[in-house]
Order: structure tokens, then C-alpha cells, then sequence
């Protein structure tokens, strides 16, 4: 299916939804993100039009994507409440029919009416738009002529508007049920000489039949608004909005390659779940059962992994046809019914399937037990216990492609389903964390475990056989089975730190914090940590860094840090410290920024900055971190170069891996850890 079908597919559901919603009572309340999680909805008001605005599918941000995105990583049902006029949206807002709000918002003239601004979406330009039939070129050329405006866009340009009017521009009353886009084709067809739109609804418009006179004033974050009295939904709104700055916008690209591009490119994507039997976090790092053997695998072909977990409610099957990854590790049954298109592997692991039900309930003895009974299951485990010769079958019902056997066993847990069948694997990690489930008779023996590998890589799905059958022969397969598939199989170094339950580090409250005061994602700061210290208040580096962020001692005195090895102290002061790092590259994407911060941390600014001097001189863009900036920080590592700059010598090219570890690590916390941290979960 191409893009723009699924586009035509997503405004039709978007209508039928809209359709239903509005049969439907409207339910008020002001409460926080307990509240959306207990009524299962995240209600978004947006303005007339706002569904079917090519904003949203030509360039620019797709907000509806992203909302989206927003309400599945939440775990709640996306309900669209949409305003018959623009300027009640924000008014929905506040009388508690909505919980989020959506417009061509400013965070000033969000501030002076008692709203809270999201972290920026995006950032745009405020334009006077004319008609190509008035002649303009200019604002000298405006004199006399009407500017058509709806009162809630005219609080944004309000200071703008004054210095039209001396020029001799009238003001006129557009009617507020008109869509903002409407207003720019009425200018388009010469119905109106003049409005004001903002310099990204205008790229997706297009420029035919418009004359852009020039912008009112300096560019400005587009935000999303949201009550005062809802601080654990702006919370997670902004961790959500920093991360998919920082990360899902540049890094989510379809792209179907055979083993010569991954070798050139040297990133194997992982397409995988966040569970026991395939990846998890365990004191700041990645293991996992499928994430272990994939990096065996990226290391044999001399290439890095990339991890990609599908956002909630995708098919990571689907992903993979659609060349969001090059292999699919799941730790299930691939489906018998086809689901898409991949290439399979040879199997790699053999596994029971097995029953699961609740200690309180009935325990089938023997399979056929569950004839004529209700059974969940995944997929791939469905297609074969539906196949099983028993009168009356088996009642398999199969979960959605993107949940995994954990829902079944959680869905038994709850009481809403008696029996599921899951792998033993799963089930024997999972039992001692679900004491209300018990495991029961084998429903089928030996069933074998296979990769996907993207459509179209024979290549890469040649390589893979080989690996796994390698993996086989020389115990590299029973030695992660004992390591990462035992209950307590998994080996802990005595001198660890002791990581809370559901947390990601021993110190998620005060990064939290920090990240709060900074406007950092707190998951950012913790890969930064990580890198530098594993979580260990004590260490000590060369040269006298020490503690969680190993800070230099001229570092941690400018910092005003008594202690580099207290917690309390040093993390609130590396917060600091990145934010000015990345003050140091204001003029650059959020991005690029980021990057470029990471990078200044590890060699600092004045070497960041003579990289973007030498990515000028090679013309490539300054602005941009990967493939630009970072390959002339490689260069700088040799001294012919760098002498020649400012800065002067350094060993510039480790700061181009510690930039990507650091960025691959958020990338992996912020798919696998909510903003929230264990309060999110």
C-alpha cells in the first residue's frame, strides 16, 4: 500500500471516528493522565478542517501522524472533538472537553490566557499573502488594500497588524467556521486582496496564484495547548514532542536494502518487541534473547545494529515489507496465513507452545481439554493450533499482529480470557512476575522460531542462514538460551547498582527533575550518564573526570559542583551543561543540535565549531550533523588539519562514536521506557 493510500485511508477512518464521536454524550473533566488512562481516551480539539488539511500530508510535520503516535505510546484511544469554529478550541479546552488542543497556537498568546504551551512542534513564520492579481511586490505596495483575518489567528500577529495599519491597510472580519485554508483560497481566487497565514501551512498549499509579501515578524514555535492543573500530560506531551525532534523525524525512513547497502551503510535495523524473550533494558543496557543474537549477527557482517521497535499499533511484519528494518526478530511463530511479504529463515530455535491459565480457573490436563474451548493466541501460534484434528476445534482466537503473547498472558491475568497459548520461553521468564497464572500441558511440540527478512535481500537472507546455522554449530544459540532465556539465568556483577523495580536507572527522580527544569528528555540525560559513568556515582576517569557524568574538575567548579560524585549534584548540573552546550548551536535543527551538544561534551564546542568551519570549506551543510558536521570531525583527527583551526588538535573521532552510542541508546530508552519513567508505565 503507497503512502498516499494509506493517507486517502486514515481521512476516511478519521471520518467515520469524527461520525461516531458525535453521536456520542460529551463527557467534561479537567483531570490529569490518571484520568485519560482510567476513561482510555486522549480527546484532542482541533480547529474546522483541521482533518482534511494537506498541512498535514505535503511537508512540514504531520500532526495527525503524531497525535496519533502520542495517544498509542500513551496506551489510550485517540478522540478527535472537533470545534465548529477556530476560536472555540481553545475554549473546549478549558470547560474540560478536551484534553489536548490543537491550532496554530503561540505559547504567548497561550500564556496570557491562562493556558500552558507544549515544547515547540514546529516553527514557522507568520506571512502577508496576497492575491497575484493586486500587483503586490511589497509592503510599500499596500496602501488601501483589505486584509481578511478571523479573530482568533489576529491575537497572533497582533503587534504585526499596527505596522499595517500605518501603511494603510484596512482590517477585515473573516467568520470563525471558516477553515484557516479557506481563507488563503479565497486570497488565491481574488475574493480577498490580503490575509496572513504561517510560512508552513503556505508550503503545503502552494504558492500558485499567491504572492508571499514578506513576514510580520521573527519565526515562532507552533505549540499544542493544554490546561495549567495537568502536569503529568504535559510531561509526557513534551518528552513524546523532544524525542520525535530528535529522533523519529530524522532516523524512520522506508528504505528496502540488500546486504551490499547495509555493508555500505554499516546499520543492520533490528526489527523487534519490547519483551523478555527479545529485548529489554537490565541497568542501562540492551539484552535481550533476539537482541543478543542480532548483534552476533551485525558484528559477523562488520556493521553496527540499529534497533527499531514499530510505534504501538503497527505490524512490525508490515514495517519490515515496508523497509522500516532489514530483519524482524519477534521470538514467535512466523503466520502460516501470509501476512505481508518477508523471506524466512532458517530455524534457529525449536520451542513448546504451551497453555496458560489462571490458578483460580480450570487447568486443561491434556490439549484436548480445550476442545470447543476459547484459546488466545499470537498469530503465528493461531494459524497452527487452529490446524490441531480435534472435534469441536480448538476456539483460537488471534491477537492483532502488533501484540505479542505478553498481552495473551496479561489478558488471562485480568480475567478477560481463560486460556492462552504462548511459548514456554516467555511463559517460564514471565511466571515468577505473574503469580495468579500457571502452565499447563504442551499444545504443540517443537515449534520452529524463524527471522524475516525485508522482501527483496537475498542476499542478506543468504548471510543470515549461514549465521545461524554457524550460531548452532558453535554454541553460540544455547549459550544466550542459558543466559538469557533461565528465570535468573542472566548473570549480575556483584558491584551493580541497584536498579528499582520498573526503573530505568537508580536515579530516575532526580533526572525527571533535572529534565523538567532544562527542557531535556530525562531519557537523553540518562544515555548520556550511561556512556559515561554505567550509573556509578564512584567512578573515575583519566585526567581526574569523575562521578555519574564524569566531569573534568575545571568542568564541575564552573558548574558550581562540590561534589562530582553526588547524585543530587551532579545530575541537575549536567542537565545544565548540555542545554548550554546546545545554546552553543541555536541556528541548527533540534536534531543536529542535539548531536552537536553530545559531540561538544566529549571534545568540547570549540572543536564542534572548527568541524562546521571545515564541513563549510568541503560544501557540506554546517547546519546538519550526520554525514556532514560529523565527517569533518574525522578529519580533525588527523593534525595537518585541525592545526589550521582555531581549536587547534584532538582526537576528534571518538566523539563521532560516543555521538552515535549515546543517540542509538536514546533512541532504544525512548521506544522502551516512557516519558513518565515507572509513573508511566
Amino acid at each position: 500500500m503507497t503512502p498516499h493510500s494509506r493517507r486517502i485511508l486514515r481521512t476516511v477512518a478519521v471520518a467515520i471516528l469524527l461520525a461516531a464521536a458525535a453521536c456520542r454524550p460529551a463527557i467534561r473533566h479537567t483531570g490529569d493522565l490518571d484520568r485519560i488512562r482510567e476513561t482510555g481516551e486522549l480527546r484532542v480539539a482541533v480547529r474546522p478542517g483541521f482533518l482534511a488539511s494537506p498541512v498535514h500530508t505535503a511537508g512540514g510535520v504531520d500532526q495527525v501522524e503524531m497525535l496519533e503516535q502520542l495517544a498509542a505510546r500513551l496506551g489510550v484511544e485517540l478522540r478527535w472533538v472537533q470545534a465548529r469554529r477556530n476560536d472555540q478550541v481553545a475554549a473546549w479546552l478549558e470547560e474540560g472537553l478536551a484534553d489536548l488542543a490543537v491550532h496554530r497556537f503561540s505559547p504567548a498568546g497561550l500564556r496570557e490566557r491562562g493556558l500552558v504551551p507544549s515544547a515547540a512542534v514546529d516553527w514557522v513564520e507568520d506571512v502577508v499573502v496576497a492575491s497575484d492579481g493586486t500587483g503586490v511586490q511589497g509592503f510599500e505596495d499596500l496602501g488601501g488594500l483589505g486584509l481578511h483575518l478571523q479573530g482568533s489567528y489576529r491575537e497572533l500577529v497582533a503587534p504585526g497588524l499596527e505596522d499595517l495599519r500605518r501603511l494603510g491597510v484596512r482590517t477585515f472580519p473573516v467568520p470563525e467556521e471558516v477553515p484557516l485554508e479557506e481563507v488563503v483560497h479565497r486570497v488565491r481566487g481574488g475574493r480577498y486582496p490580503l490575509t496572513v497565514s504561517d510560512s508552513g501551512m503556505l508550503a503545503a498549499l502552494g504558492e500558485s496564484g499567491l504572492v508571499q509579501v514578506g513576514p510580520l515578524a521573527e519565526p515562532r514555535p507552533l505549540v499544542w495547548a493544554l490546561r495549567p492543573g495537568n502536569p503529568c500530560l504535559k510531561e509526557a506531551v513534551d518528552g513524546f514532542l523532544f524525542a520525535e525532534s530528535v529522533l523519529a523525524r530524522s532516523t524512520r525512513v522506508a528504505d528496502c536494502r540488500d546486504l551490499p547497502e547495509i555493508r555500505r551503510m554499516r546499520i543492520l535495523r533490528l526489527i523487534t518487541r519490547n519483551s523478555p524473550t527479545t529485548t529489554t533494558i537490565s541497568r542501562g543496557g540492551l539484552e535481550g534473547f533476539e537482541y543478543d543474537l542480532a548483534l552476533g549477527f551485525a558484528r559477523d557482517l562488520g556493521v553496527r545494529l540499529e534497533l527499531v521497535i514499530p510505534p504501538p499499533g503497527a505490524d512490525p511484519l508490515r514495517w519490515l515489507e515496508e523497509g522500516y528494518g532489514d530483519v524482524a526478530a519477534l521470538h514467535e511463530p512466523l503466520p502460516l496465513v501470509p501476512r505481508g511479504r518477508f523471506l524466512a529463515t532458517v530455524p534457529y530455535r525449536k520451542v513448546d507452545l504451551v497453555v496458560v491459565a489462571r490458578d483460580d480457573g480450570e487447568l486443561p490436563a491434556v490439549v484436548e481439554d480445550l476442545s470447543g474451548r476459547r484459546v488466545l493466541a499470537v498469530p503465528g501460534a493461531a494459524d497452527r493450533v487452529a490446524l490441531l484434528p480435534l472435534d469441536p476445534p480448538i476456539l483460537v482466537e488471534a491477537l492483532p499482529p502488533h501484540r505479542d503473547a505478553l498481552s495473551a498472558l496479561a489478558a488471562v491475568g485480568r480475567g478477560d480470557a481463560r486460556h492462552a497459548v504462548v511459548d514456554r520461553d516467555l511463559l517460564r521468564l514471565e511466571l515468577p512476575n505473574r503469580p495468579n497464572l500457571r502452565e499447563g500441558p504442551v499444545v504443540i511440540p517443537g515449534c520452529e522460531l524463524r527471522w524475516a527478512v525485508a522482501p527483496g535481500s537475498p542476499a542478506l537472507l543468504g548471510a543470515a542462514d549461514s549465521f545461524l546455522r554457524r550460531a548452532l554449530r558453535q554454541g553460540l544459540l544455547r549459550e544466550l538460551e542459558l543466559s538469557e532465556l533461565r528465570p535468573g539465568g542472566r548473570w549480575v556483577s556483584p558491584k551493580s547498582l541497584e536498579i528499582p523495580e520498573g526503573a530505568l536507572t537508580p536515579f530516575d527522580p532526580l533526572l525527571q527533575r533535572a529534565g523538567r527544569e532544562t527542557g531535556l528528555d530525562w531519557r537523553l540525560l540518562a544515555s548520556l550518564m550511561y556512556e559515561e559513568s554505567r550509573f556509578d556515582p564512584g567512578a573515575v576517569g583519566p585526567g581526574g573526570s569523575a562521578g555519574l557524568f564524569q566531569f573534568m574538575p575545571s568542568t564541575w567548579r564552573e558548574l558550581g559542583v562540590r561534589d562530582p560524585h553526588d547524585p543530587a549534584e551532579a545530575i541537575p548540573a549536567a542537565a545544565r551543561y548540555l542545554s548550554q552546550l546546545m545554546d552553543e548551536f541555536y541556528d541548527v535543527p533540534m536534531a543536529d543540535r542535539v548531536a552537536m551538544a553530545i559531540a561538544a561534551y566529549n571534545v568540547g564546542p570549540r572543536h564542534v565549531a572548527d568541524a562546521r568551519r571545515l564541513a563549510r570549506e568541503m560544501g557540506l551543510d554546517p547546519d546538519r550533523w550526520a554525514g556532514n558536521v560529523e565527517t569533518a570531525l574525522v578529519l580533525l583527527d588527523n593534525p595537518d588539519v585541525a592545526r589550521r583551526f582555531p581549536a587547534g588538535v584532538c582526537r576528534c573521532r571518538r566523539a563521532v562514536g560516543y555521538t552515535r552510542r549515546i543517540l542509538r541508546r536514546y533512541q532504544a530508552y525512548r521506544e522502551l521506557v516512557s516519558p513518565l519513567g515507572s509513573r508511566g508505565l
